[in-house]
């Protein structure tokens, strides 16, 4: 077996030291620092994608909850009249209203965890081709959120 050095020279005090210099520590503090930046960064913009997830699900309930409703209600209830002329007369196009200035029913709706919501909706008549009575209904519901800053929205046909 062989001898270990001592590195203490009994002469002499100390013979070779071993270590990290003041610079080297400081470099490896600077480089750990960095990293963990970059750890917090993601993870707080995790905790900002699960926020919009979670509002986006529930602005996503609450446009189906009213679709629903309607959707189960008969042809001819008067909840299903033609928003724009109040009765069933055919609508112009079928195209989806994204204006939010087009709708004529709308809600607010306050959720415990997730705050405030703003729910329209809109239902206009519409004939097949070649026939003259609306023989179809769309229905168009927006929910935003945030102040309006993000929106779901829902458009189904009714026969």
């Amino acid at each position: 077996m062989k001898k270990l050095q001592s590195t203490v020279s009994k002469k002499n005090g100390l013979k070779h030291q071993s270590g990290f210099t003041l610079i080297e520590v400081l470099v490896g503090i600077t480089i750990l620092t960095i990293g963990l930046l970059g750890v917090a960064k993601m993870q707080i913009s995790a905790i900002q994608g699960n926020s919009m997830s979670s509002s986006t699900s529930v602005a996503l309930a609450l446009a189906q909850e009213k679709m629903e409703e309607l959707m189960t209600r008969a042809y001819t209830d008067a909840i299903l009249l033609d928003s724009n002329t109040g009765n069933d007369a055919p609508a112009t196009n079928l195209m989806p209203i994204t204006s939010t200035t087009d709708f004529d029913h709308d809600e607010t709706v306050t959720t415990d965890a997730q705050g405030t919501f703003h729910r329209i909706w809109n239902i206009a008549d519409h004939p097949l081709s070649g026939e003259d009575v609306p023989t179809m209904k769309s229905i168009t519901i927006i929910v935003t959120w945030d102040n309006g800053k993000h929106q779901v929205s829902l458009f189904c046909l009714k026969r």
